[in-house]
Order: structure tokens, then sequence, then C-alpha cells
């Protein structure tokens, strides 16, 4: 799990190689952006995004320790949706924020925490507060469209 947070600040990170797709699978391409972009931060693992990465925009990633971001990114996100890093990053640029797919996330990451938390807030449920949420995967299950049935 810890490789999968690291995927999130990478993908912040302005600069990088282009990593090449050389029949390589999605997980191992994305693996060797995670450990481009870990070894670049090596040393601010622990210091909040917000300082380690450029244009880190919702609020509640600011805090989040840098090396859990990538992390987030990788096993939240692109497992998620079953999607390359740079489905949504500018391999060349991390923090761009060209990419409509990058913008769309923002948009869906922002629906996901409104949902959560109305969710938390619920009184006549009967699961206990912390078992109820949601997750980009409760949704698109691997997939960039949740209207396609998994594979």
């Amino acid at each position: 799990m810890r490789n999968s947070y690291l995927i999130l600040a990478a993908l912040m990170l302005t600069g990088g190689t282009t990593i090449q797709d050389t029949g390589a699978t999605t997980e191992q391409i994305n693996a060797r952006y995670v450990q481009e972009h870990t070894e670049r931060i090596a040393g601010h693992e622990t210091e909040p995004s917000s300082r380690v990465f450029k244009n880190i925009r919702l609020k509640w990633f600011k805090d989040v320790p840098a090396g859990q971001l990538v992390d987030i990114m990788n096993g939240g996100y692109s497992r998620a949706l079953g999607v390359r890093c740079t489905y949504c990053h500018n391999p060349a640029d991390f923090a761009s924020d060209e990419k409509r797919t990058k913008r769309a996330a923002r948009e869906m990451a922002t629906m996901h925490w409104n949902i959560n938390q109305a969710l938390a807030s619920m009184r006549n449920l009967e699961s206990s507060r912390d078992d109820r949420f949601i997750n980009c995967a409760t949704c698109h299950r691997g997939q960039v469209d949740p209207h396609e049935q998994p594979h």
C-alpha cells in the first residue's frame, strides 16, 4: 500500500521523465513513476504535500504527508480507475492542469468528499460511522467509465 500512496505525490511534481511503454502493464508503468518520484522526494516523505508538491488544490490533501499522497494517487485513483498516471498527468509536468481528466478527477474527489461527509453525519443508519464511506472504486471498479461492466 505504501507504493500506491506514493504516486499522488509523484503526480504533483513538476518535471519528470516520460516513461516509455514497452509492452509493460499499467501497474508496471505506474510503479516506475512511483519509484522515480519517490526518489525525487526522498527525505521529504513526511512533510505536508503542499510543501513538497506544486499545485495541491484539494484542502484535505494539503496536510497529507507527501509519501502518503503518492500512495493515494496510485492506489486510490489509478487502480480504482484502471489507468496510468499519465491519464490525468502530463508526464513532463505532473503539476500541470492542462488535462481535462485531472480537472475532472478534482471535481470527482470533491463529490466523493461531500458524500462521505454526508454519510458520516447520518444518525439513523445501523452501521458505525467509521464503516460508512465510499471511494473511487465504489463506483469505478477499475474502469474509467463507471457505467461499463467490470472486466
